[in-house]
């Protein structure tokens, strides 16, 4: 485009010379460089910063790592790579042997102390009889009180005991947590699973809209407010802009995060040229349907200002431009 701006006004420069019959001399020439250089540098200058595009933007998932709860051997791998699920249903399972003979001892406890409560409570009955006839002592009685209060104790704790038991049997099957599919399945029969926090044995990506953020530049970033206009062309869909909205415009990126680590920073850490990220949405979503736009398709964006907005023009001819590019090369 800068390239066609440039030969438009040159050529507009030959009819002028011609038709006017203008002197070629180092002043008249000098002065239509001049002008030309003025213009052209206005134009791209204004445009990038009140009309800014963005070449670094991306479709994004959010994704879950799966992993059980409990560890154990995995028996049976339900899914397959893309293949659609609902919420709750089994991805994988982990071997029930072990969790199964908790459950079972725990409940062979129960019945056990269920039944010693029963022979307790005869036998308080029985002596509480035997010590209103001067039969039993009261120190007999209070040792048949303490021993059904054990019971008692007992019963409660393997209750809660077989709550745990039974909620980490329940876990041995791993389900999908929303609707959604698992992608690159490498789990097989015959691994472990563990416990580890965010490495997960499958990676689950929720079925939602994807989500469109582009990266700008920290100086045209000022002019650029949620509710603004935009346009987006995709890598895989060459030849094609869709009109769009800015949607949001982040207050902090990664550059401007501190974590607490002990560790002071000094400048030398201190990166540079962070970009603000600012979410767009598509006005008419419908009609990506079919589209080869998997998540991680990159884009351009582009964002109107009402600021100086006949240049905005030139950015939508320039990004038509580059999207036909991709017709025969690579973004």
């Amino acid at each position: 485009m800068e390239t066609l701006i440039i030969l438009s006004y040159a050529a507009l420069c030959v009819i002028v010379f011609k038709a006017f019959k203008v002197p070629k001399n180092k002043w008249t020439l000098t002065t239509a460089s001049v002008i030309g250089l003025f213009i052209v540098g206005w134009i791209f200058l204004y445009m990038a910063m009140y009309q800014p595009v963005s070449r670094m933007a991306r479709l994004y998932s959010v994704t879950t790592p799966i992993t059980s709860q409990v560890e154990g051997l995995i028996t049976d791998v339900y899914v397959k790579g893309n293949q659609q699920v609902k919420a709750g249903d089994p991805l994988y399972q982990i071997d029930k042997t072990p969790f199964q003979d908790k459950v079972s001892r725990i409940e062979s406890d129960i019945q056990r102390t269920s039944s010693a409560i029963e022979f307790y409570e005869s036998e308080l009955v029985r002596y509480q009889k035997l010590g209103k006839k001067g039969f039993s002592s009261q120190e007999n009685i209070d040792n048949i009180e303490t021993q059904l209060l054990e019971q008692k104790a007992n019963q409660s704790k393997y209750q809660s005991q077989l709550e745990l038991a039974k909620f980490n049997l329940a876990k041995t099957t791993v389900t999908a947590p929303t609707d959604g599919f698992v992608t690159q399945v490498a789990l097989r029969p015959g691994m472990k699973s563990r416990i580890m926090p965010f490495q997960g044995n499958l990676t689950f990506v929720h079925k939602e809209d994807k989500q469109l953020f582009a990266a700008f530049k920290q100086a045209p970033a000022r002019y650029i407010k949620a509710g603004y206009p935009a346009e987006v062309t995709f890598n895989t869909i060459p030849g094609h802009a869709y009109k769009a909205h800015v949607v949001q415009v982040n207050d902090i990126f990664a550059q401007g995060a501190i974590t607490p680590s002990g560790i002071m920073k000094y400048p030398e850490q201190i990166p540079h040229n962070g970009r603000i990220l600012v979410k767009v949405e598509l006005d008419n979503p419908s009609l990506l349907q079919g589209m080869p736009i998997p998540s991680g398709t990159d884009a351009h964006v582009a964002v109107y200002s009402p600021k100086w907005e006949m240049f905005s023009i030139v950015r939508k001819v320039i990004l038509r431009m580059q999207s036909w590019q991709n017709w025969l090369f690579e973004g």
